[in-house]
């Protein structure tokens, strides 16, 4: 439209919103892929940082316009990733219809996170208390 009225702007939010979500979706798949063929990988969202802005433009001269959205590092691990401990997709995927046995309550939620969470978390399912 490029009117300047409220439609106008609505547009451009949501043109925006697509953006984002769109070159969120593209470096998730890509995040997905190098980790695929066995790279370690660190997705940095930068949207909305400047100091992150301010630092990566000159290192790699992107021109001042224009904004970092999303960065993406990635390459061979130093050490070879473990299998990290996880519940089944039995316990947490519903098929056809809502199964009631997978869903935790927000106090369920709670007590597993005081109680489990800190055993689990980045350990090696063969260590998980």
């Amino acid at each position: 439209l490029n009117d300047g009225s409220e439609l106008d702007r609505k547009y451009r939010q949501n043109a925006e919103r697509i953006l984002l979500q769109s070159v969120a979706a593209s470096t998730m798949s890509a995040h997905l892929a190098a980790a695929a063929l066995g790279y370690a990988v660190w997705w940095i969202t930068a949207i909305g940082q400047e100091e992150i802005q301010q630092k990566i433009k000159p290192l790699l001269g992107v021109p001042e316009e224009l904004a970092v959205i999303d960065i993406m590092c990635f390459g061979p691990p130093l050490k070879p990733s473990y299998k990290r401990w996880k519940r089944l997709l039995n316990q947490i995927l519903n098929w056809d219809r809502f199964n009631p046995a997978n869903y935790m309550t927000t106090e369920q939620i709670e007590q597993w996170i005081k109680e489990t969470r800190h055993k689990a978390m980045y350990r090696d399912e063969s260590r998980v208390d």
